[in-house]
């Protein structure tokens, strides 16, 4: 490994020892701290506890984090202060980033004899992406030994948290995937099984289980086969005390029926990757419990099995100790007649006519995968549904499934969807539009499972008539025709709004209305990847055409650019790191006002002073990030630079979470040409916005923008794409050279910024309004394209421009032009001083930027009020 090989002193053990020796405990370096670079940051349940500067309670964190390190010398695990996890929400502080450690504390459980470990109290971040890690392979890392002191007793490696006697971790973004090193992968079941004829002779039917409940304890072996498979649920709370809180359940069937069996605690770690769909298994050593008649059932494809729904099968590690054995295909009998697993494909155009409800199969061709996405659970702190949206499409139709795919505790094929893949989804439930459109879509229930590239090999359901039938269409295809309308990523929405308006308490029905005043709070609120839409009444104060640069052309990528000659080699060498800008000070109670949010601090080392414009136009700065007393009296000083002039008041930076101005920190802005922009406002813009409290300003962010699929780049779209993964990978080659800008968007004719000022004129909001105007758009699917007149006011409230055909015909037919902007804009006057409802949908699109969407514009007569 040659960069441990050539450094000869090691940061970690640098400042660990003078830790150490400090007769606080506690360390706070000003200007000598070294970089370190984030190999993991992984999440576990704990039970909240004072806080380490103020002893006071901390009532709402209920997760804390463990942050690996290396110097490429040492590895060394340490815990995160609780008052630094923001940092880790809205994933500033995550895997591969170089950061500094400016304050940091050893503690001691004093309740019990484990070793002691490290806090690290206040952080400053360098690189986005660590030079030192980029040598390195994972081979490497994994050879560095973890930093041991022969004055402290340091608990130098552990698979599991630090902070708690836990066993294991939880995924970084869900609760739903298996995450960690406990989690036994898939292994060959063996070819022979002991003993096996002698378990079958005592073996019971699933139908007589019912005949011995109540009357024995130790239940007769069943051999079954697995027919479905849920995913994992999570259910541990901070006070809990069993070590691994999951449960799962496969319903199991044999010649007699379909039973329920659900695995506990250390059974789900040891089996659940093991047992697929099809499996045959043979359970003893199991107990009999009543089923659980709340949770949701899956619909057996084969309607004429029977349903034992009055019991179900539970297998623990203790009392008793369940025991599983895997029955190798070849081993299978005929003469115990167990049931083939059995599949309800449906094609596109028999969708529409299922209810909603129903339980169907689908397989398609990919056409455009959406970003991952997370929700909030209903009165839940930091549970998270992660989700993405996906269109497929077989040989009946050219209109696609629209699928709602969310975790299913399969994390590599969820991650592994990309265009122009096959995609198999299994027992999806049907929604209806129900919005006046009669179009349905799929989204999953707790038995969906998700096969992708790579995970349709040895599936049961690749002999299925209507699986052979859609290989076969595949193979006339024209590959280059399939890629041209192929989309990944960028903004999307579905359901599309309805057309009127109801206001609802109740989130998934409709949003209820948000006080402007409130919306600084709900932006500061998000988290990583995090979705939320709301509903504000007002006006309209203004609008403003923003053009696509004229560099993109037709294919979307950047004329090369020249290095500034300021730049260093390093600088060169990563034109397109960004560095964490417009980030909150994470201190517990900050209330730093939006328009202080930039706070800026290019003292440390690292990269040159000079350093401040990369070739894309991003800001390269440092940040330091401190819960000890340092940071209260550094910020009287900081606050007088932190506010920035913004040239021609617009994107060059963008308002964040905690800032009016928010800023280009981890995600390029997209570069805008400013000729012949049209713009409007209303009669009183000019002299209310000199008295607004808060204008929370937002523009459209490059990774915003849907973007055209390249099949031999797909790594890096993947990459992109997903959630940002808790332990640092080194990333494909084909991942490290690409920019978002290369990609072409398929939103080529500009947006709008719209500036919506509340009823009582003291807040306002700049939304983004990005129409529809390409049939590749995903968002142009289920949408009614009634032709409407294109003034401003209707485009903003169907949310499209109307395509105008004129005579002249060509290959695909008469060509279809749209008024210009400048048309549009001229109509706005209609808008002046009329009260709406703007539906606007916030995302957190990680490292505090946060994009801000006009959804839909409802007028009042567009409003129905529930008596």
């Amino acid at each position: 490994m040659a960069v441990s090989s050539n450094q000869t002193t090691s940061e970690i053990a640098t400042a660990f020892e003078k830790l150490f020796y400090s007769s606080t405990l506690r360390l706070v370096r000003r200007h000598d701290a070294g970089c370190v670079s984030v190999l993991a940051v992984e999440r576990y349940v704990t039970v909240p506890g004072p806080s380490v500067n103020n002893n006071k309670p901390i009532t709402t964190c209920y997760y804390s984090y463990d942050v690996t390190v290396t110097d490429g010398v040492y590895r060394a695990k340490c815990q995160l202060a609780s008052e630094l996890n923001s940092l880790v929400h809205k994933c500033f502080l995550r895997s591969g980033v170089e950061i500094k450690i400016v304050q940091c504390a050893f503690l001691y459980n004093e309740k019990c004899l484990r070793p002691g470990c490290v806090l690290l109290e206040g952080i400053e971040f360098g690189r986005e992406r660590s030079p030192l890690l980029q040598t390195l392979t994972e081979e490497d890392v994994e050879r560095l030994p973890f930093f041991t002191s022969r004055l402290r007793n340091v608990l130098a490696q552990s698979d599991g948290p630090l902070k708690v006697e836990k066993k294991h971790y939880l995924p970084l973004w869900n609760n739903d995937d298996p995450y960690g090193v406990l989690w036994k992968c898939d292994i060959a079941p063996p070819r022979s099984v002991p003993a096996l004829e002698y378990n079958l002779s005592r073996g019971i039917h699933l139908c007589d289980l019912e005949l011995f409940w109540g009357c024995t304890s130790r239940f007769p072996p069943v051999l079954v086969r697995v027919m479905y498979k849920s995913r994992l649920r999570f259910f541990g709370k901070p006070e809990g005390s069993i070590d691994i809180p999951y449960l799962a359940y496969f319903e199991v069937a044999d010649c007699t029926g379909l039973m329920s069996m659900v695995l506990w605690n250390e059974m789900c770690t040891e089996w659940y990757q093991k047992l697929h769909v099809g499996t045959v298994i043979l359970v003893e050593n199991y107990a009999m419990k009543q089923a659980f008649e709340s949770r949701t059932q899956p619909t057996p494809a084969d309607p004429s099995m029977t349903v034992l729904r009055s019991t179900e099968i539970s297998v623990n590690a203790v009392a008793p100790t369940g025991k599983i054995t895997i029955i190798p295909q070849q081993a299978v009998k005929p003469k115990w007649k167990l049931p083939d697993v059995t599949y309800k494909f449906v094609s596109r155009c028999q969708l529409d006519s299922l209810s909603p409800g129903d339980t169907c199969d689908v397989i398609g061709l990919v056409t455009f995968v959406g970003r991952c996405e997370r929700i909030k659970k209903k009165d839940e702190a930091e549970r998270y549904w992660s989700y993405r949206w996906v269109h497929i499409v077989d040989e009946t139709t050219e209109q696609p499934f629209i699928l709602e795919i969310f975790a299913s505790s399969q994390p590599e094929a969820f991650s592994n969807i990309y265009p122009m893949s096959y995609l198999v989804c299994t027992q999806m439930r049907v929604v209806g539009e129900a919005r006046g459109h009669h179009m349905n879509y799929l989204t999953s229930s707790n038995e969906s499972r998700v096969y992708s590239a790579g995970y349709h090999k040895g599936q049961p359901y690749v002999s299925d008539p209507k699986v052979k039938s859609f290989i076969q269409w595949t193979k006339t295809l024209s590959e280059e025709a399939v890629l041209q309308k192929t989309v990944m990523g960028g903004y999307y929405r579905f359901p599309h709004s309805p057309d009127t308006f109801t206001p609802s308490s109740d989130s998934s029905e409709a949003p209820s209305l948000t006080c402007t005043s409130e919306l600084q709070q709900e932006i500061e609120e998000l988290h990583y990847r995090e979705r939320r839409c709301l509903a504000v009444q007002g006006f309209i104060a203004a609008v403003r055409y923003v053009a696509w640069p004229a560099a993109r052309g037709g294919s979307g990528r950047r004329p090369a650019q020249p290095v500034p000659a300021a730049a260093s080699s390093s600088e060169t060498q990563e034109p397109r790191d960004k560095a964490h800008q417009g980030a909150p000070v994470a201190r517990a109670g900050a209330g730093t006002p939006l328009s202080e949010s930039g706070e800026q601090d290019n003292r440390t080392t690292g990269t040159s002073a000079k350093q401040t414009r990369s070739p894309y136009n991003l800001r390269v700065t440092k940040r330091r990030y401190c819960t000890g007393a340092a940071s209260q009296t550094r910020r009287s000083t900081k606050t007088q630079h932190l506010k920035r002039s913004r040239p021609q008041q617009e994107d060059s930076e963008q308002p964040g979470p905690a800032g009016c101005q928010s800023s280009s920190d981890t995600l390029a802005v997209v570069t805008l040409e400013e000729v012949s922009s049209p713009s409007w406002e209303c009669g009183i813009w000019s002299a209310v916005q000199q008295h607004l409290s808060v204008h929370l300003s937002h523009s459209l962010h490059s990774a915003s923008v849907p973007r055209k699929f390249d099949y031999k780049r797909r790594e890096f779209l993947m990459q992109q794409h997903n959630l940002h993964p808790a332990r640092w990978q080194p990333p494909p080659a084909a991942a490290t050279a690409c920019d978002a800008e290369e990609f072409t968007p398929v939103c080529n004719h500009g947006y709008y910024i719209v500036t919506i000022m509340g009823v009582t004129q003291q807040v306002a909001i700049d939304a983004v309004f990005l129409p529809v105007t390409s049939p590749d758009d995903p968002r142009r699917v289920g949408r009614p394209q009634a032709p409407h007149d294109n003034t401003l006011l209707s485009c903003l409230t169907e949310g499209f421009v109307s395509p105008e055909s004129t005579g002249t015909a060509g290959r695909g037919g008469a060509q279809q032009s749209f008024p210009s902007p400048g048309e549009i804009m001229r109509t706005a006057g209609s808008l002046d001083r009329v009260q709406v409802i703007c539906l606007l949908d916030l995302y957190q699109l990680g490292g505090g930027q946060v994009e801000v969407f006009l959804n839909k514009l409802y007028r009042l007569t567009d409003i129905a009020v529930k008596v």
